[in-house]
């Protein structure tokens, strides 16, 4: 600890400056990791749209149309 205190006090203002705003950085980085949970992450995970045997039967249905499709000539 003592060289790191050494070593910064022989930066100029501006790398201190640089030093200190990368700490604060770091620590902000660390709090947001914490802050999810496992709970959270499971709400989150449950909140996923799920489709049913009849929806992606619509979707089929829909797209065998679409490939049927003519389009007008100008």
């Amino acid at each position: 600890m003592d060289e790191l205190i050494m070593k910064f006090g022989l930066l100029d203002p501006v790398k201190r400056q640089e030093i200190l705003d990368f700490l604060d950085f770091l620590l902000n980085k660390q709090k947001k990791e914490r802050v999810g949970t496992f709970k959270s992450y499971k709400e989150q995970i449950l909140q996923v749209s799920t489709w049913s045997e009849e929806d992606i039967a619509v979707i089929e249905t829909n797209s065998k149309r679409l490939s049927q499709w003519q389009v007008p000539e100008w």
